[in-house]
């Protein structure tokens, strides 16, 4: 059990059980600490004052963001600290087996007091200021006790390291920033708390179009690919089709669509099952099997409807198109006859948008060329829907 002796007479800031073990020369120490300790061990002054000098500029948004996280959720998830300290600030104790032989590995740690302040958050200070951001919001929220008290009962994991030199600690937070990310795709697949991501895993095994043509594994689909988009292409398509290219799906957005999958998953085959394959023979004959997935590759090579950028452009004029309540039908209409041959010149559908140059084989996915694309068709089918 941790504890703290927060006597200022005491010999100790901290005693707590603790595993010692070494990575990369050092000594190093892991242990948890629940959230109270945690804010009472590390000040908000030592973060100000000592955690710039070792860590990346604190960016509030970040920390609030973390804090809204921790606030919303009760199964949330934070991962360890990575903190540095001077050698002269510890004391190691280790325990005795039956035998009474000394643990190398298992003990109590011991800081002093006096150096507590030599304590450096290399990696965490954001989690750190949300998690004392939000016990200062809940001590004044009479109506959240039990959520603070629940929050002050949490522990999180702390890794110490034996390393005192600034310099060293900038490196450490370097190497540890190398560590790959999680890439979007995975996110998609594993984060079940977004609408769009559910809907996007749901239709890969229901939606007519995109059944069996997405890739689960990438975030990118390639020339020889069977696949036509990729899963987390596919989620960021269906919020084009609900909040149009530039838009964001805020929060309470996101709730309600969570309230009710069956109306996002409806509105999101409509245009996939429905809108894609009226508007492109290339998906007409997915469906009705005139076009096999192993003719993908083939396809992709003299078509542009099987680029993820442009399947992307689609959802964002449907959603233009649509967003008054108008029938999808004219837009479709208009795009089927539309010339998507790479290697165009001018009056090719994407060459006039400005999306792809003239010869072009691959579009541009920058924001402003899509979006100013999205425009441009848009305008260019209600023209010809008028006249």
């Amino acid at each position: 059990m941790t504890y703290t002796i927060p006597s200022i007479g005491n010999q100790y800031s901290l005693r707590t059980p603790a595993h010692r073990f070494q990575q990369g020369g050092r000594d190093v120490y892991s242990f948890t600490l629940d959230l109270k300790t945690l804010d009472g061990l590390l000040p908000q002054r030592i973060e100000d004052d000592v955690v710039r000098d070792a860590n990346r500029r604190l960016t509030p948004s970040h920390a609030k963001n973390i804090e809204n996280y921790l606030n919303e959720r009760d199964d949330w998830l934070l991962g360890s600290l990575l903190l540095g300290i001077s050698p002269d600030a510890i004391r190691f104790h280790p325990y005795q087996d039956e035998s009474g032989q000394d643990s190398a590995n298992f003990g109590e740690l011991r800081i002093l007091a006096n150096q507590t302040s030599t304590m450096r958050i290399f990696d965490g200070q954001h989690r750190r200021r949300a998690i004392s951001e939000l016990i200062k919001t809940l001590e004044d929220d009479e109506d959240r006790t039990e959520k603070r008290a629940t929050m002050l009962g949490a522990s999180l994991p702390v890794v110490l390291y034996v390393e005192e030199d600034v310099r060293n600690l900038q490196q450490m937070f370097a190497d540890a920033a190398k560590t790959k990310p999680i890439e979007s795709n995975t996110v998609v697949r594993f984060d079940q708390h977004d609408a769009f991501n559910l809907v996007a895993l749901t239709m890969t095994e229901e939606s007519e179009l995109f059944k069996g043509r997405v890739e689960m594994e990438r975030t990118t689909v390639s020339r020889t690919s069977r696949s036509l988009i990729a899963i987390n292409q596919l989620a960021a398509a269906l919020k084009t089709l609900d909040v149009g290219y530039n838009g964001r799906v805020r929060k309470d957005r996101n709730e309600t669509h969570m309230q009710n999958l069956e109306l996002l998953q409806a509105r999101s085959e409509e245009w996939a099952d429905k809108f894609m394959p009226a508007a492109r023979m290339e998906y007409e004959g997915l469906l009705d099997g005139t076009i096999a997935n192993a003719d993908i590759p083939q396809v992709r090579a003299t078509s542009f409807a099987y680029n993820a950028t442009v399947i992307r452009i689609l959802a964002g004029c449907y959603h233009d198109w649509c967003q008054d309540g108008s029938s999808w039908r004219p837009l479709a209409d208009y795009l089927r006859t539309a010339c998507l041959t790479p290697g165009s010149g001018q009056g090719a559908l994407l060459v006039d948008a400005g999306v792809v140059i003239p010869g072009g084989i691959t579009p541009i996915p920058r924001i402003q060329e899509v979006t100013n694309a999205i425009r441009h068709i848009v305008q260019e089918a209600k023209a010809s829907y008028r006249g």
